[in-house]
């Protein structure tokens, strides 16, 4: 896959249960917040593609903080993935974190949808 190559939501999903596989095998676990298309073509709002998937936030202790920087894990388990599936090195980024100290808009955490990727190993 090339830089050019888009995301669609069944590719996001296989992208993401391999970020959890990873993440499993070294014992880690992140909550995420995604934003931007790819969260948009996961919620089945759009049906056009992506090029990367943006995370806003990062679950941390029961509370929402800004994704920049991401976890070092996270950020391992998301290469390992760009190198199998021949993604961009940032294909998973933090790019739309500035959002989160503007402040994310009210209600935000009650609309989220979740997902688990990875939680079977």
């Amino acid at each position: 896959m090339a830089d050019s190559t888009l995301i669609d939501a069944r590719m996001a999903d296989e992208l993401l249960s391999a970020v959890g596989e990873q993440l499993a095998l070294r014992g880690e676990r992140y909550t995420i917040a995604v934003v931007g298309g790819s969260a948009l073509i996961a919620l089945g709002l759009v049906s056009r593609a992506t090029r990367d998937v943006d995370v806003v936030a990062v679950l941390q202790d029961e509370e929402l903080v800004s994704a920049e920087p991401l976890p070092a894990g996270l950020i391992d388990a998301a290469n390992v993935v760009a190198r199998d599936f021949g993604l961009p090195s940032r294909w998973l980024n933090a790019g739309p974190a500035s959002l989160f100290d503007l402040g994310l808009p009210d209600g935000f955490v009650g609309r989220v949808e979740q997902r688990s990727y990875g939680e079977s190993l």
